[in-house]
């Protein structure tokens, strides 16, 4: 196998993307722990397991698979957005604060800064990660019943009803003069509905609507906007990217980092677009700013080691990819790229010892990745 097919196997391992093979039947819960204990450095197996527990309400069983899931992989947006959901679930007691005369409920929350931290991690990773289903308290009374019949088709994945139900809304509240009155929830799923069937320029309408919503500060905001303005441009960066709209898409993102330096995604992005592009040293250097952004984030340091290896800079990688696993010793993909960067370099004995720690950690979704390591050390004489 040549270097550059390795390494184009290399980028097709992502421990977010689960198995696409379909079931007719969704595995038993009993299943679901099984598969997670059996493929132990599987964060999707960890997350499949903990969503199916969340589903039944068991917030406290669900929250240990989770937390393995997110130590295998410290950048799956969709189980560090569902630990942020757990911890909201599990820990809502509320004090008494007086203030003056008045008596003031406050809820103590022992980990508040670690779902807020662990919500922006999600939300910068990817910024279209499920975020769950508002509360029906929190929608517009008005509306309550339409919206709850379009939330339930949304989240059966029924994505034209729950699109026509969302549009019924708007439907009904745009005025000619005026169309701040609909409200942002409906403008938000109505967009990721488009997203979910593809249709990129639906989808920017009606977030750039609710951006303006956002920038008006209306009365519409006290009903329901997860996101400020910042967050929002993100998110148009972002689906200006995945739209391929490249172009676009780096004006946006460029746009963001001038106004804020420290917005470690963005230069995350926009390695992804020149990484695409094969534009290896700017790739390169846009994960360092990443890294220099947010120094305390050692999960970066395995991005940048993927772009070192596509980019032919074997000993940086290597040096990279290493400094990733002393942190996240579970991550396999890391021990196939440093075999892969040493099998490049003539490193023999070292390759060997990497591509043999992969095959010993590697989840069995990685099958294309195990039989390409088994056939280098095979090459390599053992």
């Amino acid at each position: 196998m040549t270097t550059a097919v390795a390494v184009s196997a290399a980028f097709v391992l992502s421990a977010a993307s689960p198995s696409s093979q379909s079931q007719v039947k969704p595995p038993s819960l009993g299943e679901l722990e099984t598969r997670a204990r059996v493929d132990s450095n599987d964060p999707v197996a960890h997350y499949t397991y903990a969503a199916a527990l969340v589903k039944k309400g068991r917030y406290a069983d669900a929250e240990p698979p989770l937390r393995i899931a997110v130590r295998i992989d410290p950048q799956y947006a969709p189980a560090l957005m569902l630990l942020a959901r757990v911890n909201d679930s599990r820990y809502m007691p509320f004090g008494v604060m007086p203030r003056g005369n008045r008596l003031y409920f406050v809820r103590l929350d022992p980990r508040a800064d670690e779902t807020t931290l662990l919500r922006r991690r999600a939300f910068l990773v990817d910024p279209l990660v499920e975020i769950g289903t508002p509360n029906r308290a929190v929608l517009p009374m008005k509306w309550r019943e339409t919206l709850g019949q379009a939330m339930r088709a949304y989240d059966a994945q029924r994505w034209s009803e729950a699109s026509a139900g969302f549009q019924s809304v708007i439907d009904r509240t745009v005025k000619p003069s005026d169309s701040t009155k609909v409200p942002p929830v409906v403008l938000w799923y109505r967009a990721r509905c488009a997203l979910k069937v593809g249709d990129f320029g639906d989808a920017i309408r009606h977030l750039q609507w609710l951006l303006a919503l956002r920038m008006q500060d209306s009365a519409s905001e006290q009903t329901w906007n997860p996101f400020a303005g910042e967050e929002l441009r993100y998110v148009l960066a972002y689906v200006h990217q995945q739209a391929g709209r490249t172009d676009e898409a780096v004006e946006r993102y460029q746009a963001l980092l001038e106004q804020n330096l420290g917005l470690d995604g963005a230069h995350t992005h926009l390695a992804e677009i020149y990484s695409a592009q094969g534009r290896w040293g700017d790739a390169v250097e846009e994960r360092v700013r990443a890294i220099q952004s947010n120094p305390d984030a050692t999960s970066l340091y395995f991005n940048l080691g993927v772009t070192l290896i596509a980019a032919g800079r074997y000993a940086e990688a290597i040096a990279s990819l290493q400094r990733y696993v002393e942190s996240y010793p579970r991550e396999s993909r890391a021990y196939y790229l440093i075999g892969v960067g040493h099998m490049s370099l003539g490193s023999t004995d070292s390759a060997r010892t990497a591509l043999t720690q992969f095959l010993a950690l590697a989840p069995t979704r990685y099958a294309e990745q195990i039989d390409d390591a088994k056939r280098r050390l095979t090459a390599l004489g053992n």
